[in-house]
């Protein structure tokens, strides 16, 4: 017989194994939801991250042409011999499970290959690898789901029966891949630029993310045009992603994007004009810069020493990059060479001489062949002297007498305020990667700060003649000679794109025809042949460290037709063997080549 009290203890048992029971139910439905819908993402994700993959491979690199759509950077095809190195892993991997040697596990990958194309090589003949064991396994490992580029360059027989020989099962493959070329070798090589391989990932992908990532190298700009304008020469990258096995071998693809092509760059430059200019300074070290007045296109932009640009792709080897270290050949001479002016800086002493009221039209001086500035004698390249000579005689003979005089009567600060005026304290904001931003505009203030020293009626003297403290380079000059060219403060030059610019009126038309009487004289001695044209030579001294004479810099620089200017240039040559060294005397022929290009008639 059942007691009352055993069955209702019976019963609350009940009740709480159902109520246990129901409890751990919603428990786990609990946590089944909160799996599957509240951090379903984080799972997705992670099985995602152990399942997929993502390859992001580069679009095709733009073209760079000059501004007769003449091909200055262009993609050239390449036939390339690939290795699928995950064929090999079902034969590699029991044997890195025996030997964890490392040396031990890069011969036998290395030889498992060479075994496999061994049979492809009896009927091509050798196929030389442009790799080794090292990054053979180093391929393996890191970018195991990526073919690997065994030898490009290969002919188009070879590569031909390649293509017909090798199935889809095959480790090896073929295929084409496009690299940069130059068609002008080192022509307008400092201007251009060149290329590099690098593995990017572009930060702009967001589809795949968070996932490991394999990435084709692609080409990026290292200097020049192939630099400035990166963004818009290298396309948009393509991506890929994969469905792979536990072992990482490819199953399906899941989601691409393709890459596109990058942009085509168009330059003011005239590549057959650049040509002349390589060809008029020779061997010569110096520069170039040609620009058209009316646009502000730069014509032609030449630096010597330079470099043939396909010597630096698809790679640039080390002894390459030493030989053109060794010879001082990156350096871009008209953008990044600083150096004393000389007499070409005398138009802008004299546009200060005239604003400042110091010297007119109808100003002389008697030039004896020296000026006593002080205790000191200051010379004139004429050593005999040019006897009396007016304003504009001045400019025409380059009388550096007749600059010591007023030059120190106006004095350094006015002749500051004038370079300033013209814009070389600044600049002149070409789109070239590494244009030199700091300038020797010197004053009193500057050579207090820098050097802790007084300045003396000495320094002014030479400040007068552009020598002393001057540094600027010759796009630089080149600048001032196309703004001068319209009686203006500023011009801004371009290679691509032009951007806007403020240049006032620079003289009163009066003095400003007395500077430009003077450089249409001057180009009389130093170009006969020519007519309607304007030019100021100058020879600047500097000091080379071993030498215990002055070595010199020659410049000219120049605008035509004078009466309707259309081009603008500055030539710059480096004196480099002992002698006689005249700015106008060496580059005067050098103007007449372009010059004879340009105005054939």
């Amino acid at each position: 017989m059942v007691r009352l009290g055993d069955s209702r203890i019976n019963f609350n048992r009940i009740r709480f194994l159902q109520g246990l029971i129901v409890g751990l139910f919603i428990l786990l439905a609990g946590v089944v939801f909160y799996r599957q819908y509240v951090q379903g993402d984080y799972y997705k994700q992670l099985n995602d991250q152990q399942c997929l993959r993502r390859i992001i491979y580069p679009g095709q690199r733009g073209s760079i042409l000059d501004c007769k759509g003449r091909p200055l950077a262009i993609q050239k095809p390449i036939y390339c011999l690939y290795v699928r190195l995950d064929y090999f892993r079902r034969y590699f991997e029991p044997f890195c499970k025996k030997n964890h040697d490392r040396s031990d596990q890069q011969e036998q990958l290395w030889s498992l290959i060479h075994d496999a194309l061994l049979r492809h090589a009896r009927q091509l003949g050798p196929i030389p690898f442009e790799v080794n064991s090292r990054q053979l396994l180093q391929h393996y490992q890191q970018n195991i789901l990526l073919p690997l580029k065994l030898s490009q360059g290969l002919s188009k027989e070879v590569y031909a029966r390649l293509l017909n020989g090798l199935s889809e099962a095959d480790p090896f493959q073929v295929g084409i891949e496009w690299v940069r070329t130059y068609p002008y070798g080192s022509a307008a090589c400092h201007v251009i630029g060149y290329v590099g391989k690098v593995e990017e990932v572009n930060e702009g992908i967001e589809q795949g993310k968070s996932l490991r990532t394999f990435v084709y190298k692609r080409e990026q700009g290292r200097m020049g045009i192939e630099s400035m304008y990166d963004e818009i020469l290298k396309g948009r990258d393509g991506v890929e992603i994969w469905r792979v096995t536990p072992g990482g071998q490819k199953q399906s693809c899941v989601w691409s994007s393709p890459s596109t092509a990058g942009e085509t760059v168009k330059l003011s430059l005239d590549i057959e004009l650049q040509k002349v200019c390589e060809k008029a300074l020779g061997s010569r070290k110096g520069s170039i810069v040609i620009v058209d007045i009316t646009t502000g296109g730069v014509l032609a932009m030449l630096s010597h020493p330079g470099f043939n640009l396909n010597d630096l792709v698809p790679i640039l080897p080390t002894h390459v990059y030493q030989e053109i270290e060794q010879r001082g050949a990156w350096l871009n001479r008209a953008t990044q060479g600083l150096y004393p002016m000389g007499s070409i800086f005398k138009p802008i002493a004299l546009s200060a001489l005239l604003r400042t009221g110091v010297v007119n039209a109808d100003s002389s001086y008697v030039c004896t062949g020296l000026e006593m500035v002080g205790n000191r004698a200051f010379h004139c390249y004429n050593h005999y002297g040019h006897g009396s000579i007016n304003t504009i005689q001045a400019m025409e003979q380059s009388c550096n007498v007749f600059f010591y005089h007023y030059g120190v009567q106006v004095g350094p600060d006015a002749l500051h305020d004038e370079a300033v005026l013209y814009h070389f304290n600044e600049p002149t904001g070409i789109d070239l990667p590494y244009e030199v931003r700091t300038f020797n505009i010197p004053s009193p203030k500057w050579k207090e700060k820098r050097f802790g020293e007084r300045w003396t009626p000495g320094d002014t003297a030479n400040m007068s003649i552009g020598q002393g403290y001057w540094l600027v380079t010759p796009m630089q000059m080149v600048r001032f000679a196309a703004a001068f060219s319209r009686n203006r403060t500023n011009f801004r030059p371009y290679l691509v794109k032009a951007t806007p610019y403020k240049a006032q009126k620079a003289l009163p038309d009066v003095q400003w025809e007395v500077i430009k009487t003077g450089m249409v004289q001057a180009a009389k001695i130093h170009l006969p042949s020519f007519d309607n044209l304007a030019v100021k030579s100058g020879t600047a001294q500097i000091k080379i460290k071993g030498h215990s004479e002055f070595w010199h810099i020659g410049w000219l620089i120049g605008f035509a037709p004078v009466d309707n200017p259309k081009v603008a240039f500055c030539i710059q040559i480096e004196q480099e063997q002992p002698g006689v060294f005249y700015g106008g005397t060496k580059a005067s022929p050098i103007a007449a080549e372009f010059l004879r290009y340009l105005f054939p008639k």
